[in-house]
């Protein structure tokens, strides 16, 4: 399983996901991921009520999910954002 990088102060910005150079927290692939994911919740949450810890589980344990996708909801579950 992935563990999230540190940011270091004083050092090129990268993502606290996979390491790649970035602007924020994280990189442009996972910032993407990170938006549809929140743009799905939306979906799921109006049709099933489930909260968005549950949510982001769901993602994690389905098989179907992509990498990135995964690794930006592990990302989101472990920060609590």
């Amino acid at each position: 399983m992935f563990e999230p990088r540190l940011f270091i102060e004083g050092e090129e910005m990268k993502c606290r996901i996979c390491g790649r150079a970035g602007e924020d927290e994280v990189c442009k692939r996972h910032a993407e991921a990170e938006i549809k994911l929140r743009e799905h919740f939306k979906v799921w949450a109006e049709r099933t009520g489930i909260g968005w810890t549950e949510y982001l589980r769901a993602i994690v344990e389905n098989e179907r999910t992509g990498t990135l996708v995964k690794e930006a909801a592990i990302y989101l579950l472990r920060s609590r954002r």
